[in-house]
C-alpha cells in the first residue's frame, strides 16, 4: 500500500519500496540476528555479556545525587545478560528519556551531538537500576549489536546482510542508505507543530543518525516496507528461514522477571511513551523484539486482538504487531515526528480494525 507523500515530489510517490528510517523498528531485525547465535549455541540467554562488552560491564548503578550535584553510584551485583539486554531489563537506558541520566550527562559535560558517534561512546552511562529487577525503554539493542559483532566477527550490516536478509529475499535493509550501493530514494521526515497540528515537510535531508560512525542495532536501520513485512510474515508462520521454530516460540512468551514486569506494565499505566493502540483490560510483558500482550480477554479494544500479540512502534510513528493467534500481522510507516502523534494514534487504531476485520482468522492453523 502507498500513495503521494507530502514531503516527496508528486514523481516519486511513498509505496512498498521506499526507504524509511526505521529508528526503534530496528530493533526486531537485531533480536532476530541475536537469536540465530543462540540458535548456534555461540552464547546463551542468560549469559553474562561484561566479558564481550568491557564498556557495559564496567558500568555501575545510578542511585542518587549528593548535595553538590555529583551522582552517587554503587557496584552492581547482578550479571547483565543478553536476555536482559533483548528485553530492557538489563538497567541500561536512554538519556532522552531518563531524568537522572539526562541529568548525568549534564554532569559530564557532554551533548548527545558529541558523544552518538559509537554505541560505547553515547551510552557509556550508568545503569538505572540493578539488571533484572526493573524495567526501563533504553539501549540494550544497540548493546545487543555490538554483541553480535564481537560474537561473529562481522559488522552488523554484513552480518545481518548475510544471514536475516538474504534468506528472505529483501536487499533493501542497511545502516548505510547514503552508501554507493543504495540507489532507492529515502522517505523524508516531517514534523509535526504540536501547537498548531499542522506537519512541516521540509525536512529534506535531516537524519536521526547523522554523525555516526557505526551501526546502531537499536535504532539505526533503514528499509523498505515490503522487506520489512517479508520478516515479520516469516516470525508470522513460523517457516524457519531465519530461526528454528523453538526460537520464534520463545519470542511469543514472557521473557520479564516478576519485578520487571510489574515495572513494565507501571510504565504503560504512566508514562505515554508506547506508540500503538493500547486498552484497560490488557496485562503486558515484554517478548523477544517487543512488547508482548499477554493477555486480552477483558481487553476495551474495538478489535479483537489475540493474547500473546507482539509489537511495537518507533520515533517516527511507525508500528508493526504479529498475532499468531489470529494469523495476522501489519506494518504502518508514516515518517513523522514527534512520537507519539496525536494524529496518528487513530490512524493506527483504524489500520489495526481494519485490518483485524478483512484478514484475521479465528483458528489459524498450527499456532497456540
Amino acid at each position: 500500500m502507498g500513495g503521494p507523500s507530502q514531503a516527496l515530489p508528486s514523481q516519486c510517490p511513498i509505496d512498498d519500496q521506499t526507504i524509511f528510517t526505521l529508528a526503534s523498528c530496528t530493533k526486531l531485525p537485531t533480536t532476530v540476528a541475536a537469536l540465530q547465535l543462540v540458535d548456534k549455541k555461540l552464547i546463551a540467554l542468560d549469559e553474562d555479556v561484561s566479558p564481550l562488552l568491557p564498556v557495559l560491564g564496567r558500568q555501575q548503578i545510578l542511585v542518587g545525587w549528593q548535595a553538590d550535584g555529583s551522582p552517587i553510584l554503587r557496584k552492581r551485583r547482578n550479571p547483565i545478560t543478553l536476555r536482559q539486554l533483548l528485553t530492557h531489563s538489563s538497567g541500561c537506558g536512554y538519556d532522552f528519556y531518563h531524568p537522572d541520566l539526562k541529568r548525568f550527562r549534564r554532569y559530564q559535560g557532554t551533548t548527545l551531538a558529541t558523544q552518538k558517534a559509537k554505541v560505547a561512546e553515547w551510552f557509556n552511562q550508568p545503569l538505572v537500576f540493578e539488571p533484572g529487577q526493573g524495567w526501563e525503554y533504553g539501549a540494550g539493542l544497540d548493546w545487543v549489536g555490538k554483541l553480535i559483532e564481537q560474537i561473529s566477527g562481522m559488522s552488523l550490516e554484513d552480518y545481518m546482510s548475510r544471514h536475516v536478509w538474504t534468506p528472505l529475499g529483501a536487499s533493501s535493509y542497511t545502516f548505510w542508505p547514503n552508501s554507493p550501493g543504495c540507489h532507492r530514494e529515502l522517505a523524508t521526515l516531517a514534523k509535526r507543530d504540536r501547537a498548531t497540528g499542522k506537519l512541516d515537510v521540509s525536512l529534506k535531508g535531516l537524519d536521526l543518525n547523522r554523525n555516526v560512525k557505526e551501526c546502531f542495532g537499536g535504532h539505526g536501520a533503514y528499509c523498505s516496507a515490503a522487506d520489512y513485512a517479508e520478516l515479520m510474515f516469516s516470525l508470522l508462520v513460523n517457516d524457519e528461514r531465519v530461526l528454528r521454530p523453538s526460537s520464534v516460540e520463545l519470542m511469543f512468551e514472557n521473557q520479564l522477571s516478576p519485578e520487571s514486569k510489574e515495572a513494565l506494565q507501571e510504565v504503560m499505566r504512566t508514562r505515554d511513551l508506547a506508540g500503538g493502540d493500547y486498552y484497560a483490560g490488557e496485562v503486558y510483558s515484554w517478548g523477544l523484539g517487543g512488547l508482548l500482550v499477554e493477555e486480552t480477554h477483558d481487553s476495551e479494544a474495538p478489535y479483537d486482538r489475540g493474547p500473546k500479540t507482539l509489537a511495537w512502534c518507533s520515533a517516527l510513528n511507525h508500528y508493526w504487531f504479529i498475532d499468531r493467534s489470529k494469523g495476522v500481522c501489519g506494518l504502518l510507516m508514516t515518517h513523522v515526528v514527534p512520537s507519539p502523534d496525536a494524529k496518528i494514534k487513530p490512524l493506527i487504531r483504524a489500520f489495526l480494525q481494519h485490518t483485524y476485520r478483512e484478514n484475521a482468522r479465528p483458528s489459524f492453523p498450527g499456532f497456540l
